[in-house]
């Protein structure tokens, strides 16, 4: 048997009031999602425990079958491990985002969290000033994905957690800035690449097209160094991953599983379709697949609902259909399409909140699900509180 495993980061969310209590999903037209759930088999995971902060540094690494409160590290530990990049002792790898700031009456409020969705091209230009141009602090900087980069800085570890810029739009920065002495070499390299991104000609050029700059860089994702058991110890198959995040390919990588490079997001049905397919060639050759996809969430984050129930009928057309079609018939393969937390676009926050399943085909009966939305949820006949016990039942076809 092989075994798909697709993430639909930010699929779903809370009621909107204005929107008749309705969620975006329910809103949304989803003809393929709606016909998995019906002939496959449904229920509900939690992917986040109550003492750990909804994030995807928990949840998927949950779902790809470790406990993250035994395993869990900084983000950008694992997205060190993604790049590549030979961290020696004493240095602490951290996400260097580039972000948007604009100023309010007494604070700096964060705008955009992806610079306008920086592209990589533009990143590279503007982290190489970062690492030409930044002096007096012993660090080094490496292009990551879009607005999503790595800085290496020799310090001790930090005590404190730096927090992740994801769920700040429309916030005061000044709270959630890195604070006290431990933190004193971050804020002076934050200040120096304000100064060097505002003198820069790439933002010159921004402004002059009537764009806003990239104004500041956000650093967070601190942890300890740690390196997961390997995947085929835990599960006895062969797994590959294909997904943008740096995150999860790191965590793919610590865990000796094989990482693709998937295509770019973008709210693309080509490349939608390609990581559709390019997931089910590679199932030819592994026992296990896992498909990420995470363009929702962050049209979630940034509070765009209307988008959000469009980019959803997308991933219906895009992702849904074509594994429908494809696995319709086919009793070698074995699918569990799950969200890894749930993403409002009301709040433009993480919540720990419960999130639906599906395992197509059903390898039992089916129950009388008719759509693929949160009302699964009220079914709690196929609950498992933990996503590594999820997923431990789905390898072991217990589901």
């Amino acid at each position: 048997m092989k075994y798909l495993v697709v993430i639909g980061g930010g699929l779903t969310d809370q009621p909107i009031a204005e929107k008749d209590n309705k969620t975006p999903l329910e809103l949304a037209e989803t003809p393929n999602l709606d016909q998995l759930a019906r002939t496959g088999k449904t229920g509900s995971v939690r992917t986040i425990p109550e003492n750990l902060d909804a994030g995807n540094d928990v949840s998927l690494l949950a779902l790809l079958g470790y406990d993250p409160e035994a395993h869990r590290t900084g983000p950008a530990v694992f997205a060190a491990a993604a790049l590549g990049i030979p961290l020696n002792e004493g240095e602490i790898p951290l996400f260097c985002d580039f972000v948007q700031l604009q100023s309010s009456h007494n604070d700096m409020v964060m705008k955009d969290f992806t610079a306008g969705n920086l592209s990589s091209k533009e990143a590279e230009v503007l982290i190489g000033a970062l690492q030409e141009q930044i002096v007096d602090a012993s660090v080094r900087f490496y292009p990551g994905v879009g607005h999503h980069n790595l800085m290496v800085i020799k310090s001790s570890p930090f005590s404190g957690k730096l927090n992740p810029p994801m769920e700040l739009i429309g916030e005061g920065i000044r709270e959630f800035m890195p604070a006290g002495e431990e933190f004193r070499d971050l804020i002076f390299i934050m200040n120096q690449a304000q100064i060097i991104l505002h003198n820069h000609p790439y933002n010159r050029n921004r402004q002059q097209q009537g764009k806003d700059a990239v104004n500041s860089v956000w650093l967070w994702g601190n942890g300890q160094q740690r390196t997961l058991p390997p995947f085929t110890d835990q599960f006895g198959k062969s797994a590959a991953l294909l997904s943008t995040s740096l995150l999860f390919k790191g965590m793919g990588k610590s865990a000796g599983i094989s990482v693709l490079e998937a295509a770019a997001n973008g709210n693309s049905g080509s490349s939608n379709a390609m990581n559709v397919n390019a997931a089910l060639t590679e199932l030819e050759r592994r026992d296990v697949v896992y498909l990420h996809l995470d363009e929702i969430e962050e049209i979630s984050l940034k509070g765009n609902l209307d988008d959000k129930i469009l980019a959803l009928e997308d991933f219906d057309d895009d992702v849904a259909g074509p594994l429908l079609d494809a696995l319709s018939g086919r009793n070698d393969v074995k699918m569990l399409l799950v969200v890894n937390h749930m993403t409002s676009a009301n709040l433009m926050k993480y919540a720990r909140d419960e999130v639906p399943f599906l395992v197509y085909p059903a390898t039992s009966e089916t129950g009388s699900t008719q759509q693929f939305d949160e009302k699964i949820l009220a079914d709690k006949h196929n609950h498992f509180p933990t996503g590594q016990g999820l997923i431990a039942a789905f390898l072991q076809d217990k589901l």
